[in-house]
């Protein structure tokens, strides 16, 4: 019974402070989210938007745009408003896109970091192919690829996440694939079954969907750090780590402003979405979708993303995929 007032009270705690620290801002922000509708990163910017809705004075409406491969939504926050009216909701894929030439703009000198959401998950994006393929294990995936003489086709959105992980892969596998422009998750998914791509690497939420139906087979994971380490949503798949494969990639979460919005501002902002993320029940769905996120202190936000995104332009250069 003391244990779960206690609970009941840091619960409260961090309601208050949330409504507290969010002095300032606007009522209602706009949150600029360059993803589809219904994938991971929506279901994770929309699960912490509804939990600060309920729990602050402020409202976050999420608006999806994914034009210009989600450049106009970056665009769109580098030249809002100082106020906080405005903010943007993404990943890694953000300083992929500007590590290999697609976006210009430097997102670690030309934005300012209001949240950084560091993964719980131990495991990454899971490696699937057609059911039909016959195909169950790295070594036979591999064997596959050397067959195809380098025809093999891997769905990729060029500039994003899996583009780089597909990099690693193949690096690491020691196999030439042809990459192919699938889009998203979801759209790679329906090209793999419709027989427009060979393989992809998706992330296992909706991956496990397709799995469960027999659709498609799962072979191995990333891990999300050096150490390795298996994704919670599909635990019998093996990691590459632990096959003997350094394939290794870790999604960062960031919530970003424009250069000119003041640090109380975004420490503002940051303090609602760490409210959230330490909520029990949102955390436990980010985390069975996931997407589990622990959210850094604000005075590493800059340094963060700086180190990031030095680390994938390092990656891009060696891997040759800048343009």
């Amino acid at each position: 019974m003391k244990k779960r007032m206690f609970v009941l009270v840091l619960s409260l705690l961090v309601i208050i402070s949330a409504v507290a620290f969010a002095a300032g801002l606007p009522k209602k922000i706009e949150v600029q989210l360059p993803a589809s509708a219904g994938g991971g990163t929506d279901v994770a910017g929309r699960q912490l938007a509804e939990y600060i809705n309920k729990n602050s004075d402020q409202t976050l409406t999420i608006k999806n745009n994914t034009d210009g491969g989600g450049v106009v939504a970056y665009e769109t926050i580098r030249t809002a408003k100082k106020d906080g009216s405005k903010i943007l909701f993404f990943h890694s894929t953000m300083l992929i896109k500007h590590a290999t030439g697609i976006y210009t703009h430097s997102p670690a000198d030309e934005f300012k970091v209001a949240a950084v959401g560091l993964p719980t998950e131990k495991g990454g994006y899971v490696l699937v192919v057609p059911k039909e393929s016959g195909v169950t294990t790295v070594d036979e995936f591999i064997a596959l690829a050397n067959e195809k003489n380098g025809e093999l086709r891997v769905g990729v959105e060029t500039g994003g996440s899996s583009h780089i992980m597909c990099g690693i892969m193949s690096q690491q596998l020691g196999i030439t694939l042809r990459f192919v422009e699938s889009g998203p998750d979801t759209e790679k998914l329906t090209n793999l079954v419709g027989g427009s791509i060979d393989c992809a690497l998706v992330n296992a939420n909706q991956a496990k969907q397709y799995i469960e139906g027999e659709k498609v087979n799962a072979i191995a994971c990333f891990s999300s750090t050096s150490e390795g380490g298996r994704n919670s949503v599909l635990p019998d798949v093996p990691s590459f780590k632990e096959l003997g494969y350094d394939c290794v990639f870790g999604t960062y979460f960031y919530v970003l402003l424009p250069t000119s919005a003041d640090d109380e501002t975004a420490k503002a902002i940051h303090d609602l979405y760490a409210a959230a993320a330490e909520d029990p029940e949102t955390r436990d769905i980010l985390t069975k979708s996931g997407f589990g996120m622990d959210i850094a202190p604000f005075e590493d936000g800059q340094t963060l993303i700086h180190q990031q995104q030095d680390s994938l332009v390092s990656v891009c250069e060696a891997l040759g995929l800048k343009q």
